[in-house]
């Protein structure tokens, strides 16, 4: 029986157990070879052209290599690259979505989705090692205004920013060349990132959804992730405040602030934002879901309080 020389095999353990047939020639496999490894089940064509080897899972990024192998321009997008970098709130309809260019045949295999389009730069493509090639975070947010709801598209727009480290104004500059009337999903990706509340990246998606529901109701001068030295404390952040009133929001999904280490930390950093004329307000896993109504309510009232005082 042949066997795969040791470049090929270092491939296939890189890539997922995928190769494509032209990768296999330049890593040294001769035709007599490829034709026994194939016969023996050692590699499996999964596309036209491209293999894969059992013993390693064809899984969802398995898949994804597969298609970057079979189509040389093609790159992993939608809901696909989304859970490549791990975003939240996501459909998992198990299919490889991509874009390819205009005038291209993509693969028929009933697991892949192309999107024919040429509206897509180079500076919005990232090539991983293992020969994924996706959109990039920006850019991934902005296709995904497609696929998901407001709320889930504004919580992933804010996942984007805080996990690749860049602000607003990065997501502008992907969706602006392509706004028209003939992609309506862009103008509500324009329309939403002009609705974020001001500040830093949300951490997490009740952050966003409660930031949201507070602007709906009509409070104004919210801010996002809010930098304040605390004295006796240190340099701490807001999740949601109101500068002007000196007024913090606290959203406490993590079970951290559960445990009794995270309710001591809160309280010490409530105590120590307290003598400078801050209050803060916590708002608990039972303060959401069904109950969020009621708890912007609260807080509204809250902030005529504080508004009439001040």
């Amino acid at each position: 029986m042949a066997h795969l020389p040791p470049a090929a095999i270092d491939h296939l353990a890189t890539h997922h157990g995928v190769a494509s047939i032209a990768q296999l020639r330049e890593l040294g496999v001769s035709e007599h070879t490829f034709r026994d490894v194939r016969r023996s089940g050692q590699l499996i064509e999964v596309l036209h052209g491209v293999y894969h080897h059992p013993v390693v899972p064809l899984d969802e990024a398995a898949r994804c290599v597969a298609v970057c192998a079979a189509h040389q321009e093609a790159v992993i997008s939608s809901v696909t690259a989304g859970r490549l970098w791990g975003y939240r709130r996501l459909p998992r309809d198990r299919r490889i979505h991509g874009l390819f260019p205009p005038a291209s045949q993509p693969t028929i295999a009933r697991w892949v989705v192309p999107y024919r389009t040429a509206a897509f730069r180079t500076e919005d493509v990232v090539t991983r090692g293992d020969g994924i090639r996706l959109t990039s975070r920006a850019r991934t947010a902005f296709d995904l205004a497609r696929a998901l709801s407001d709320i889930d598209l504004l919580s992933v727009m804010e996942q984007a920013m805080h996990d690749g480290a860049f602000g607003a104004d990065t997501l502008w500059d992907v969706a602006a060349p392509w706004l028209s009337r003939q992609r309506p999903w862009a103008r509500r990706f324009i329309g939403l990132l002009a609705q974020r509340v001001d500040g830093g990246a949300a951490e997490s998606h009740p952050e966003v959804v409660v930031g949201a529901a507070l602007v709906v109701a009509g409070l104004v001068g919210l801010e996002r992730q809010h930098a304040i030295e605390l004295p006796g404390y240190g340099r701490g952040r807001f999740d949601l405040a109101v500068p002007s009133l000196r007024w913090a929001i606290e959203v406490d999904k993590h079970p951290t602030h559960q445990e009794t280490d995270g309710r001591r930390s809160d309280l010490r950093r409530d105590r120590a934002a307290s003598t400078v004329g801050w209050r803060v307000s916590r708002i608990g896993p039972d303060g959401l879901g069904r109950h969020l109504d009621a708890t912007v309510q609260a807080l509204l009232a809250t902030y005529r309080t504080l508004r009439a005082a001040a």
